[in-house]
């Protein structure tokens, strides 16, 4: 890989690049990496059974790469696949539609290198072309307590913002899959905040596109998908970590508010979203007083809105 040979190796690095039918951009996220300026790291990429040219453009890339070649699974099948094969002591995520800031991956690795961090997540510019900054400012974030107490920790950082020590990534991966949009990034993120210690980096050093071909961010049927994801996150996260019970009551209650659901049927939902759950009995009348509350409250605040216009 292309690097200072001046600069002390250090951490070996593997960037995870998930790929569905993004050809378009491909080229230019897998160069956004390869561009980086440290010595030590590995390229993955997942193609989740893409039916463009993609392949052909990863195959052009030869031994400068590793690629994963699979069946459509979905994005979490990807994530899955790509640390199966990943070396590198920190693993970095990467939509092959987004790419890297160039200096991201020696900025990031000294973070590590200098810090006792579990994870580390950078927030995202989307103005394409935007220069890098030198410095960047970091925010150490500790909220392992507050999590474990049904708390929502507030980190507005997308997947191609996230990277990970390989031990913590482990007691996260392989997660569920599914071929549409389920598990958001929002579960490997509560995940790692529950399981250690991290930073946020809110120096942009990523760049994140927006485009009609999104199949999530930006487009409208995000609204329809978002209720579905947050039940589906807080049944996961549940299931898997003991101590986010809390959270994950939380985040089925406001999957369910935000749902087209009348109050009449609350209940009926919070008792069909727990069928295969890990909660206790007495759990579908406290989501569905949750959901009624949330979707009071939402109400409320768009009547005051409403009223100032």
């Amino acid at each position: 890989m292309s690097g200072n040979p001046m600069e002390e190796k250090r951490l070996k690095l593997s960037i995870l690049v998930n790929n569905y039918n993004y050809a378009p951009f491909l080229r230019a996220c897998i160069d956004s990496v390869l561009k980086q300026d440290y010595p030590e790291y590995e390229v993955i990429v997942v193609d989740d059974g893409s039916t463009d040219n993609s392949r052909e453009i990863i195959a052009s890339y030869g031994s400068q790469i590793v690629p994963v070649l699979k069946e459509n699974g979905g994005q979490a099948s990807s994530f899955n696949a790509g640390f199966a094969v990943a070396t590198g002591e920190i693993i970095f995520l990467l939509d092959s539609d987004d790419a890297f800031l160039p200096g991201k991956l020696r900025k990031i690795a000294r973070l590590y290198d200098r810090e006792p961090l579990d994870w580390c997540f950078d927030r995202v510019t989307t103005v394409e072309g935007e220069e890098p900054a030198q410095s960047v400012e970091v925010e150490m974030y500790d909220q392992r307590d507050a999590i474990r107490r049904g708390h929502y920790p507030s980190i507005p950082v997308p997947t191609s913002g996230l990277s990970f020590r390989r031990g913590l990534l482990a007691q996260i991966l392989p997660m569920k899959t599914a071929k549409d949009v389920v598990l958001s990034d929002n579960y490997l993120k509560f995940a790692a905040v529950y399981l250690g210690r991290g930073a946020i980096a809110s120096t942009p050093l990523t760049f994140q596109r927006i485009h009609e071909a999104n199949r999530y961010t930006g487009t409208s049927r995000a609204s329809s998908l978002r209720p579905k994801i947050m039940i589906a996150t807080g049944l996961e996260l549940a299931r898997r970590y003991s101590g986010l019970q809390a959270l994950g009551k939380g985040l089925i209650a406001g999957g369910i508010a935000e749902a087209d659901t009348p109050f009449t049927q609350l209940r009926t939902e919070a008792r069909r979203a727990l069928a295969d759950g890990p909660f206790e009995r007495a759990a579908v009348s406290q989501i569905a007083i949750a959901a009624a509350r949330k979707r009071l409250i939402r109400k409320l605040k768009g009547y005051r809105n409403d009223n100032r216009t």
